[in-house]
C-alpha cells in the first residue's frame, strides 16, 4: 500500500504545470511576437531657437528607422503630435526601443554638439505588454494651432485626471485613425484638427503637465538611471552588529 502512495506522488510530481510565462509565449508565438509589446505616452518642449518644427520630425523619423535596422526588433507604430511648442508623442515598440528613446531624449537635450531641439522631455505613462495595437504604424504632423495663454493656465482637475484624459484622448485618436481606408489616411492626418478636434490634447494641458513637478511622472533621465545604475541598497539587517546567524534558509 506503501509502493502504491509513493508511485501516486511520483506520478503527480511528473505531471508538467503549464507555468504565466509559457501561456504568454505560446501566445506571442501564434500572434508572431517577438517580444512583448509595450505603450510609451511622451510630452516634450520645443527649443525656441527651432524654427522649422519639421525637423524634429524628421529627427525622430531617422532615428526609428536606425534602431529598427540595429535590433530587428519588432515594429515600431505610433504617432508624434508638433505642435507650435511642445510635442505628444505616443510609441508602441519593445521595451528595448522605449529605452533607447529615453536615451535619443536625453541626447537632445544635452548634446551641445548639434542644434538642441528640445527643451524638456518628460514620460507621463508607459503600458506594459498591451494586447494590441491602436496605430498602424509612425508618422508625425504639424498642427499649426495657436492657444494663447498657455503659461497663464490654472489646473482645475488633479494632474491624475488630467492624465487619464490625456491619455483617452490618445487613445480614442489611434482607435479613429486604425478605422479609416488606407487611401484616405494621409488627407485624414493632414485635416485632424477639423476633423477630430476633440481628440487632439490641449497644449495648455500639455504645458502644465510638462511644467509641473508632480513626482509620478518621470524625466528621460531619470528613466535611463534605473537601467544603467546598479541597484544596491542597505537593509536594515545589514546595519546590525553581530550579524544575525541564519540557521534556515527562510529565516
Amino acid at each position: 500500500m506503501a509502493m502504491e502512495d509513493d508511485d501516486n506522488e511520483d506520478t503527480l510530481l511528473d505531471i508538467h504545470r503549464t507555468s504565466l510565462l509559457e501561456v504568454i509565449e505560446d501566445r506571442n508565438r501564434t500572434l508572431n511576437k517577438k517580444n512583448l509589446i509595450h505603450r510609451v505616452f511622451v510630452l516634450s518642449k520645443i527649443e525656441e531657437g527651432v524654427s522649422n518644427r519639421t525637423e524634429v520630425g524628421n529627427r525622430f523619423d531617422s532615428f526609428l528607422k536606425r534602431m529598427k535596422n540595429d535590433y530587428q526588433t519588432e515594429p515600431i507604430t505610433g504617432l508624434m503630435l508638433i505642435y507650435m511648442k511642445h510635442i505628444v508623442h505616443v510609441m508602441e515598440c519593445s521595451a528595448d526601443m522605449i529605452t533607447e528613446l529615453a536615451r535619443e531624449l536625453v541626447s537632445l537635450e544635452e548634446d551641445h554638439e548639434i542644434e538642441s531641439l528640445l527643451a524638456k522631455s518628460k514620460i507621463l505613462v508607459i503600458s506594459h505588454d498591451i494586447p494590441q495595437r491602436q496605430y498602424q504604424g509612425w508618422c508625425f504632423r504639424t498642427l499649426d494651432i495657436v492657444e494663447p495663454g498657455l503659461e497663464a493656465y490654472e489646473a482645475t482637475d488633479t494632474t491624475e485626471n488630467l492624465t487619464v484624459d490625456l491619455l483617452s484622448q490618445l487613445l480614442r485618436l489611434g482607435s479613429f485613425l486604425a478605422k479609416q481606408p488606407k487611401l484616405n489616411l494621409k488627407s485624414t492626418m493632414d485635416s485632424l484638427h477639423d476633423k477630430v478636434p476633440e481628440l487632439l490634447p490641449q497644449q495648455a494641458i500639455v504645458h502644465f503637465l510638462l511644467e509641473d513637478n508632480d513626482p509620478c511622472i518621470m524625466t528621460p533621465q531619470e528613466y535611463v538611471n534605473i537601467h544603467d545604475r546598479p541597484f544596491d541598497i542597505t537593509l536594515d539587517s545589514d546595519l546590525v552588529w553581530p550579524l544575525p546567524t541564519r540557521l534556515f534558509p527562510y529565516n
